[in-house]
């Protein structure tokens, strides 16, 4: 009788042993292979991992850099465009310093859900730190901007020409310059006023959820 008991405990313990020497032998690591014995199975045709949980509810590809050197533009349906140009393509004389020199006429479009306001900021692409425009406190129900005007309840700030007006683009003779209007939905309302600095509007950049943008080419005959 105990030579038959020994022999049945054998033949139930072999597959869990034979499992363990097998993990082993593979590399498995032991989050794999457990010890209740049950055998693993390939998934099923078609399925899936289960979505991992995410610690933010704002997606990284949306995220505004302090700096704004990663912000990442995605096709939400928040958009930034100008009726007098194509988008990338050549900005008018008048909205430079070869013409009349006044802010472009903007539309706006898909606001997102839970933005408190919009700021907007002009630059050179290839020196976002030479703000041209900075426009805080604009309504989230602004869908026109006319040309050479404020959205109302706006403010403009000082831009790194000293001026809280309008100053476009205006590269050498015979050159030409990429510039942009980058528009930041924010999550909060910025504080910012016409007295702020330019850490005050990096500071707001970070309520930033989405961002928009239109751009173009601003050339000057030599």
């Amino acid at each position: 009788m105990v030579g038959t008991h020994v022999r049945r405990r054998t033949r139930r313990l072999a597959p869990v042993a034979l499992g363990l020497i097998a993990c082993v032998l593979l590399g498995i690591g032991s989050a794999a292979c457990g010890t209740s014995g049950r055998e693993l199975r390939e998934p099923a045709p078609g399925a899936t991992a289960p979505p991992r949980r995410s610690s933010t509810t704002v997606s990284n590809n949306n995220r505004v850099a302090p700096d704004d050197s990663n912000v990442v533009l995605r096709p939400t349906g928040f958009s930034l465009s100008s009726p007098a140009w194509p988008a990338d393509g050549a900005i008018p004389m008048d909205f430079g310093c070869a013409g009349s020199d006044t802010a472009p006429p903007l539309t706006i479009a898909g606001v997102p859900d839970g933005a408190a306001e919009l700021l907007l900021i002009a630059s050179d692409v290839d020196v976002r730190s030479d703000t041209r425009w900075i426009v805080a406190g604009i309504p989230i129900t602004t869908t026109a901007i006319g040309q050479g005007a404020l959205p109302p309840g706006a403010v403009a700030i000082v831009n790194s020409t000293g001026s809280t007006s309008w100053v476009g683009p205006c590269p050498d003779a015979g050159s030409s310059v990429t510039f942009q209007l980058r528009l930041y939905a924010l999550r909060e309302p910025s504080g910012l006023t016409d007295s702020s600095d330019s850490a005050a509007v990096t500071q707001a950049i970070t309520k930033a959820t989405q961002a928009a943008v239109v751009r173009g080419t601003y050339s000057i005959p030599a």
